[in-house]
């Protein structure tokens, strides 16, 4: 006999059943739980390969990175890499000395195997060798980096993205998974607060994942990075606009990565920007979603709301004329 497509229990039932369920544990502070799918993203060389190693390092050997919160023990991680080569790798973790980091056992790194001459990789194949590695390594932590690997090879619009998306949820939830994707987002003004708009096919993305993280850079610093949490499921979100994560890439324990320096408002680390990216950047946020209130664009932007209403009404008389 066929399984049914949904249960149906009173809320009385649901909150008995859930008391079986253990609580997610932390893998990355509040902004990344067990058995969350989970999106870091961030512009190009801003450092989400950098912050995704460490996370997978810290999972892999149980201990926490200085000023993040871990809640379990070390573990298999399975850290799908399609962004450098073993060279690359190698290079990004060996110091001048010559000396090499020394990642965990527990981290297994994996790339595209040059001698496979499919000449179209399909989105099916590439979910039965995933199951395949965690059913070998019994691996219940997966890292994909990034995103844009599967939209140029087997995802060819933007639906087949979000089918990718619903496909990798169900394998979350068949294994029991913790995912997190890196996904890049297109060029952005460094004056503006980094939201869900600026993650690329936000839409159909975001509506599937659990958590989404984002990383800016501190001004025009070279080093300066943030972190800020941009939807969370499993606890308050507590690293908004007004309490990011401030960060620099600079060695640590032997490793180059994120160094934890404290918290600030985003506005702090963001470049002033001039009258014309204001005006440009509310007639944009406007045009992807005509839904957003005044002061909704005015939060997101860190300018007044009479100034977004002015700039909005400029735009509509341009059109009346």
């Amino acid at each position: 006999m066929k399984s049914p497509i949904f249960t149906v229990r009173t809320a009385s039932r649901c909150m008995e059943d859930a008391k079986s369920i253990p609580t997610p544990m932390m893998l990355f502070d509040e902004l990344w739980f067990e058995q969350e799918l989970c999106i870091l993203f961030a512009d190009t060389n801003v450092g989400k390969s950098l912050l995704a190693v460490q996370i997978a390092q810290s999972i892999a050997n149980g201990t926490a990175i200085p000023g993040f919160r871990l809640g379990v023990p070390g573990q298999g991680v399975l850290y799908y890499d399609f962004e450098l080569n073993d060279k690359q790798f190698e290079k990004r973790y060996t110091d001048s000395q010559g000396n090499s980091y020394q990642f965990s056992p527990n981290f297994y790194r994996i790339g595209y195997n040059p001698d496979c001459k499919v000449p179209r990789i399909r989105s099916q194949d590439v979910f039965t060798e995933i199951r395949g590695h965690i059913e070998s390594f019994h691996s219940h932590v997966l890292i994909i980096d990034n995103l844009s690997y599967f939209a140029s090879t087997s995802l060819e619009t933007a639906q087949e993205a979000i089918d990718f998306m619903r496909a990798m949820k169900i394998l979350k939830e068949e294994y029991r998974l913790s995912i997190m994707l890196l996904a890049h987002t297109p060029k952005r003004n460094r004056s503006f607060s980094i939201n869900e708009v600026d993650l690329a096919g936000s839409a159909g993305l975001s509506r599937v994942t659990d958590s989404l993280i984002a990383i800016g850079i501190g001004g025009d610093s070279s080093d300066q990075r943030y972190i800020k949490q941009i939807k969370v499921r499993s606890a308050m979100l507590c690293y908004g606009s007004d309490n990011v994560i401030k960060c620099r890439l600079a060695p640590q324990d032997g490793m180059l990565g994120f160094v934890f320096e404290g918290y600030c408002e985003e506005s702090d680390l963001l470049r002033t920007p001039d009258r014309q990216e204001v005006n440009d950047r509310v007639i944009l946020l406007r045009a992807k979603d005509p839904s957003l209130s005044q002061a909704e664009i005015a939060r997101q932007l860190g300018v007044n709301k009479m100034r977004v209403s002015r700039i909005l009404a400029r735009e509509d008389s341009k059109d009346k004329a």
